[in-house]
Formats: C-alpha cells, sequence, structure tokens
C-alpha cells in the first residue's frame, strides 16, 4: 500500500510518501504563509524520490486540524481534489493526535497548539489503551489563564502551545510539564502516513466528499463580529 500524506494545519507543513510502513520520501518547510504555494513542489519532489506516479497512490492521507483555518485548507483541497479525480480513498487524522502518536511514555501526553489569542487548542491522551492515543480530554480551545485547572496530574507536553506560553504558566504547574527534544513540537506527515496506512488496512477511510476540518473555533473574522476579545494570560 502506498499513501501520500500532507499535513499543513500549522507553521510546519510537510508532504510524505509512505509504503508498507516505510517511510519512502518526505519533503517539508517551516515557513506557513508558502504552504499553498509550497505543496505541489513538495507532492511532486517526493514522488520524484521515490520514482513513483500519482497513479500509484492507494490513499491519501490529510491532516484534519486544529490549526491555521488557512493552512487546514491547503492540505484539505488538495487531498480531496486528488481523492476525486484519482478516484482513490481519503484518510484524514487530527493535528493533536498527530503529535502524541509518536511518544513513547508511561505519563498522558498533553497536546497543545498555538491557537492564539492567548489560547491554545488541546487533546490529553492515554497511550496505553490501544495501537493509538486515546482521548482523556480534548479536542477543544482553551485559555492559557485555564491550563493549570485542566491537568492536574503530570504528563509529557508536546507542541508549538508550549514554546509560545511556557513562560506565563505558574512554577508550580511547569514543574508537572515534561519535556521531551526527541518529540517534534508540530504534527509531521510521516506520522500522518504512516497512521493512515493502518487506518486503511483497517478500511477506516472515507470518500472525498466527507472530509470535515476539525476548526473548533471560529475564524478571526467571525469571532471579530461576535465581538470575542483576547483572553487574559493570568
Amino acid at each position: 500500500m502506498i499513501v501520500l500524506a500532507m499535513e499543513t494545519s500549522t507553521q510546519l507543513g510537510g508532504v510524505s510518501l509512505i509504503k508498507d510502513g516505510k517511510v519512502l520520501a518526505t519533503a517539508s518547510s517551516l515557513k506557513q504563509k508558502s504552504h499553498s504555494e509550497a505543496l505541489n513542489g513538495f507532492i511532486q519532489s517526493c514522488l520524484d524520490q521515490a520514482h513513483l506516479k500519482l497513479s500509484d497512490v492507494d490513499v491519501f492521507a490529510v491532516g484534519q486540524g486544529p490549526g491555521s483555518f488557512t493552512g487546514i485548507r491547503v492540505a484539505a483541497n488538495a487531498g480531496k481534489s486528488l481523492s476525486y479525480i484519482l478516484k482513490k480513498p481519503l484518510v484524514t487524522i487530527d493535528s493533536l493526535l498527530l503529535l502524541a502518536a509518536p511518544v513513547k511514555s508511561p505519563l498522558p501526553v498533553l497536546s497543545i497548539i498555538n491557537a492564539y489569542k492567548n489560547m491554545v487548542y488541546l487533546g490529553l491522551f492515554d497511550l496505553s489503551k490501544g495501537p493509538e492515543p486515546f482521548y482523556l480530554k480534548g479536542p477543544t480551545a482553551v485559555p492559557v489563564s485555564q491550563l493549570e485547572a485542566l491537568i492536574p496530574q503530570e504528563v509529557l507536553v508536546v507542541g508549538d502551545g508550549y514554546e509560545t506560553y511556557h513562560e506565563y504558566l505558574s512554577p508550580e504547574f511547569n514543574r508537572r510539564l515534561h519535556r521531551d527534544a526527541r518529540y517534534s513540537d508540530f504534527p509531521l506527515s510521516e506520522t500522518l502516513g504512516l497512521l493512515a496506512e493502518e487506518r486503511a488496512k483497517k478500511n477506516q477511510t472515507i470518500e472525498w466528499n466527507s472530509f470535515l476540518p476539525l476548526y473548533i473555533r471560529a475564524s478571526e473574522a467571525e469571532e471579530q463580529k461576535r465581538g470575542i476579545v483576547i483572553s487574559p494570560l493570568k
């Protein structure tokens, strides 16, 4: 089985080709505003590296967010279009789970993605309940000021929300938040592809027109219309 995975929901955008549990090729960039311009080039680069054609792909995988509204749409539109044109199935996996999936730890894993306006997208996971991380809390968006009350236990934390806001957290709370430099603070297309392959083997795929992005929050324009203001950090 060959999977083409596209993840552009955060600052790191990337594409990976997976075959039989192995990463054949990958390409990525930390330039969030250029994801739409880079994606097609990343796809072609991965195909060239693996000596494959688009028609060789069996499954397309897309990161469904949460994250950047515009970023989510970049991979989503590409994945839906390719799935429709080539009549191949689609797998979508959320970004918080993608952050937690590579982690090996006896502690619960806290995934937090910067949602801006002093907020984070949050997912708390148990790694012991199956082949994929199991949600204990979330997915949700919460003000940074509420994190300490929501997470009373020790956790291993991943995600760019930590680096963005950790200095505003209390010393007591920071002592409960463990870090491991081996794990990325951005959801990776490689992880997406590997998980998508396993789901596809279990026929856990969708049609292109069934894709639902995981936005959680309203758009910035909608929040302004509703009069939603920036949450205080403390």
